[in-house]
């Protein structure tokens, strides 16, 4: 492939990428866009009035909207574009809603990028509010774990070749969805949850939606200083290691490792970074995105996932591909002998 030809117009969009982002964002931090989504078209004039919005920015934000091809108008109302109303409702089972809100509360991180890329260090954030015992940004990075995990998780169980009798542990799984969806599909299997205390209501939550969410055992706990219990057939490592450095990731890969009985799997799911012909820029993009917001984090290789697999004595580590058909979601496998 033949590297692309930039011209000025490709630049200027690139650089004023981000006001389409931050009319989207706007649209759901208000409630204009669960407004649209749960009640129909709406003019300025009613919305503002509705959500208490002032009236002259609403019709502004509105008209962006439109531009986008976000909203689509009829007569003086807009309505959301086809599609979106089940993807921007906060209720709905395919909601992005959440997804929205995580990456709206990550827009002034992001917006000291060039300060991290000088110092190697994650941006300096303000003290937590001590009186807030669940900041709202922690909510939106659980549940929006949960909208994109459910994007993903239908349908993965056969392929991971998941069947009634085995054991899996959804090792730091949040919401647990996949630990969740994977039950619903595999009859018998028995499937645990470990991760922080604070995951538990997120995933107790999403549990209530599942025929066999009952079932599904959630273990609080830390897995840098806790067991995480076993031994299991399969371990399901989702999105984790881009969290923590070099170091880290082999410890806890060796305690997956640890977890699993002999012959079983270590599954793992995570943006992997192809450095010679990347399908997707969103692997690499998300390494910075690990760079502005933790101390070590950062986008792995196959070949730095499979050397860490190796480090703890799994074998026939392989790359599995695409989650999806076009995802920038990949997985990794390996067996304990």
């Amino acid at each position: 492939m033949s590297p692309k030809q930039w011209k000025p117009q490709d630049v200027s969009g690139l650089a004023h990428a981000f006001w389409a982002s931050a009319a989207l964002h706007a649209a759901v931090r208000t409630g204009l866009a669960a407004r649209l989504a749960t009640q129909g078209p709406a003019t300025p004039e009613e919305a503002a009035a509705a959500l208490g919005l002032d009236l002259r920015a609403t019709r502004m934000l509105m008209i962006a909207l439109h531009a986008l091809e976000l909203a689509v108008k009829r007569g003086e109302a807009y309505a959301l574009a086809p599609g979106l109303e089940t993807l921007l409702d906060p209720g709905a089972p395919r909601s992005m809603n959440n997804m929205v809100l995580h990456m709206a509360d990550l827009m002034p991180v992001w917006s000291h990028l060039a300060e991290s890329i000088r110092t190697g260090k994650p941006v300096e954030r303000p003290a937590p509010d001590q009186a807030e015992a669940a900041p709202p940004g922690r909510a939106h990075f659980y549940r929006a774990m949960r909208d994109i995990a459910r994007q993903q998780a239908t349908g993965l169980a056969a392929r991971l070749g998941l069947a009634a009798g085995q054991s899996l542990l959804d090792l730091a799984g949040g919401p647990g969805v996949y630990a969740l969806t994977f039950a619903d599909e595999t009859p018998g299997l028995a499937s645990t949850v470990f991760d922080l205390p604070g995951a538990e209501p997120f995933f107790r939550e999403e549990a209530a939606r599942h025929p066999r969410g009952g079932e599904v055992r959630f273990i609080a706990g830390d897995y840098e200083e806790n067991d995480v219990g076993g031994p299991y057939d399969v371990v399901w490592l989702s999105q984790v290691l881009h969290g923590e450095g070099p170091g880290e990731c082999a410890k806890l890969v060796a305690k997956a490792a640890s977890a699993l009985k002999p012959g079983g799997a270590l599954w793992v799911q995570e943006f992997v970074v192809d450095t010679e012909t990347p399908a997707h820029a969103w692997p690499a993009l998300f390494s910075l995105n690990m760079l502005v917001n933790t101390e070590e984090g950062q986008g792995y290789t196959a070949a730095d996932i499979c050397g860490f697999m190796t480090q703890a004595g799994l074998t026939g580590c392989s790359y599995e591909g695409p989650t999806r058909e076009g995802s920038p979601a990949s997985l990794v496998r390996g067996f304990k002998p």
